[in-house]
């Protein structure tokens, strides 16, 4: 399947793409509210596994794109944002990771230790992916590979350097990308994990316009200063398979990076159904379809929702959701697409643990 970007208008330079930003800090909180029995807070215990699969998978809510993914023998990071620069410093000023608020944040989502994280995965190097990771994985996660597309391994480049980060930790793994159609190779993460990229895409920010959209042909000479030097590059969401130690079926976990148009980030037909599947709220309006065409594809089993809350503002375990998405809409549709069936989805707070244990019908 060959990729095609479609008529998307492009903004890129502080002209463009920080004024607007700007005005988005005008519709923060906008949105109109859910009632609290629609967010999950604490553990939730969901019992998807089937048979004898041996012990739980557990992942927490980090805010933003960020969860912790827990296996029996294997700990994989998705890309978390815990500096949160206010939408006035992103579109009109320098942005850079900062470790108080890293460290400060894991330990507010109960998270003491990721020396254990084997990878961690970006689909696509815009700032609020991205801008954290290279600092965990140089002083947080000294086993992980960060495993994004050619654009994030280009962009993180000088980072690594003034991190001391060896850059052949830096992987990027587009060449390895199935879609739809099939293709793409298995990469191990872990004794019990291994992950399929996949070929995605990025739906426009507001209106048909997309912030920092490109890719990078060269690695950057000097770290990034502002969210425009971010730049997208070609997008990826991901599909881990966590082998059942029994020989029995493996469980599947679909991540979803950015919201795309059908079928960029379908998974291939043989992979579904998938056990669970973390989809992209934010930006839902701007294709045609979502969440009804993912779930189409994945035939997911569970859904838990990420990336839903307004990443401008510090880490917050009540934050409001992110401006120009309503998310009660896209709540209603989602309920919709599951036949209204309210145990087969979750929103979760930052913070938020789900653990996928053995169904109830199994006597074990």
């Amino acid at each position: 399947m060959r990729r095609r970007r479609g008529r998307r208008r492009s903004l890129r330079g502080f002209a463009r793409g920080g004024a607007l930003l700007v005005a988005v800090a005008m519709c923060v909180g906008c949105a109109p509210q859910l009632v609290d029995d629609d967010y999950t807070r604490g553990t939730r215990s969901l019992p998807l596994l089937e048979g004898g699969f041996d012990g739980r998978i557990g992942l927490t809510f980090l805010g933003v794109g960020g969860w912790l993914i827990e296996t029996p023998r294997t700990q994989v990071l998705t890309a978390p944002l815990f500096s949160n620069p206010s939408i006035w410093r992103t579109g009109l000023g320098t942005i850079r990771a900062d470790s108080t608020a890293i460290v400060d944040g894991l330990r507010r989502f109960g998270v003491d230790d990721l020396s254990g994280v084997t990878a961690i995965l970006s689909g696509h190097a815009h700032y609020d992916h991205l801008m954290d990771v290279p600092w965990i994985a140089a002083r947080l996660s000294p086993r992980a590979r960060v495993l994004v597309n050619t654009t994030g391994q280009r962009t993180l480049a000088p980072i690594a350097d003034s991190l001391g980060l060896d850059r052949s930790r830096i992987v990027d793994v587009s060449s390895f990308a199935a879609d739809v159609e099939g293709g793409g190779t298995w990469i191990r993460l872990g004794p019990d994990v291994r992950l399929l990229p996949l070929r995605s895409d990025h739906a426009p920010h507001f209106a048909g316009l997309t912030l920092y959209d490109g890719t990078r042909g060269s690695d950057l000479v000097r770290p990034p200063r502002s969210a425009e030097e971010w730049l997208e590059g070609e997008t990826l969401a991901f599909l881990l398979e966590v082998a059942d130690a029994g020989g029995g079926r493996p469980v599947r976990i679909y991540v979803q990076d950015a919201v795309a148009r059908e079928p960029w980030g379908f998974v291939p037909p043989r992979y579904a159904p998938v056990d669970l599947a973390i989809l992209v709220p934010a930006t839902y309006a701007e294709v045609d379809w979502h969440p009804e065409a993912i779930l189409e594809n994945t035939r997911a089993r569970h859904v838990a929702l990420g990336h839903w809350e307004n990443f401008f503002a510090p880490p917050s375990a009540d934050p409001e959701p992110v401006a120009f998405t309503l998310l009660p809409d896209f709540i209603a549709r989602l309920r919709r697409a599951v036949s209204g069936d309210d145990s087969r989805w979750t929103l979760p707070m930052p913070g938020t643990r789900l653990e996928l244990g053995r169904l109830r019908n199994d006597s074990r």
